[in-house]
């Protein structure tokens, strides 16, 4: 099926595993991040370095943050359980969370052994338990999962789907899209996963961002000193928030944004990021 969906947002995913993160190097241009809180069904099984994520992305200036919980549940009663531990867990920094709480099904033996009819119904429990929190409600999954081992159509009404797929673009319907989970960030070490995503997944308040004419230049929201992932191409705005165009030298490397004139030959957005050189 065609994707239409218009990824604004650039993001990543974190947990125990990334180890202690510089949140001052890996906020610099990321509109979102997504910890995981913790795993299975007891409180000591929250991730320990959930306090130090939240706080040092909040800190960072990371606006839109938001946990997973992985799953071990393989009956409706542990998924509820799953629930009600990590709402145990997250509670002290709900004010700093304003995205959806996912939950995270995956392969676990337990969890494929058991019929599909059961796995929906662990799913349905823990985005109500969410939902009924006060939260949205999100689930991650592989686009497999999504397709065959799980009727998405099972989950509330609003929940946000986080798709996993290397190499293309989802097929399914989808709000956040994990497209590599072998990316580089500046203060990470090692690996770690990294997402796009549309408006959608912001408070609705947040969600607004569009393109703006203006006489200095085309904005785009609060864009400022950074790449924007938009409909499909990459742009850079500048210090006034401006999308820039022709040869641009951006961190040592020369790219090339289309003009007006540009964009009217080749049917592609004004400022829209068509080439990588070495020089101009």
């Amino acid at each position: 099926m065609e994707n239409k969906i218009e990824y604004t947002l650039q993001g990543v995913d974190v947990s125990r595993y990334q180890g202690k993160i510089d949140w001052s190097k890996a906020a610099k241009g990321q509109d979102f991040a997504l910890m995981r809180a913790g795993y299975g069904r007891y409180v000591n099984q929250e991730d320990p370095c959930l306090k130090g994520n939240i706080e040092g992305a909040s800190k960072a200036g990371v606006k839109n943050l938001g946990v997973y919980w992985y799953s071990y549940a393989a009956t409706q009663a542990e998924a509820e359980k799953e629930a009600e531990t990590c709402l145990a867990v997250i509670a002290p920094y709900k004010d700093k969370l304003n995205l959806p709480i996912f939950f995270d099904q995956e392969y676990e033996p337990a969890i494929l052994n058991a019929d599909k009819a059961v796995r929906n119904a662990c799913c349905k429990a823990f985005c109500e338990a969410m939902q009924k929190a006060g939260y949205r409600a999100g689930m991650y999954a592989s686009q497999d999962w999504l397709q065959n081992k799980m009727d998405v159509s099972a989950l509330p009404e609003g929940t946000i789907i986080w798709c996993a797929r290397y190499g293309a673009e989802p097929s399914v319907p989808h709000t956040v899209w994990q497209y590599s989970s072998t990316g580089s960030v500046d203060g990470i070490t090692g690996n770690v996963d990294l997402n796009r995503a549309s408006a959608d997944l912001l408070p609705q308040q947040e969600a607004a961002a569009q393109w703006v004419k203006t006489d200095k230049g085309w904005t785009y929201g609060d864009y400022k000193n950074r790449w924007g992932w938009i409909g499909g191409s990459w742009y850079w705005f500048d210090g006034d928030g401006i999308a820039v165009t022709g040869w641009q030298q951006i961190k040592g490397v020369w790219y090339y944004f289309l003009t007006l004139s540009d964009a009217e030959k080749t049917g592609y957005k004004e400022c829209a990021c068509m080439e990588r050189s070495d020089e101009p």
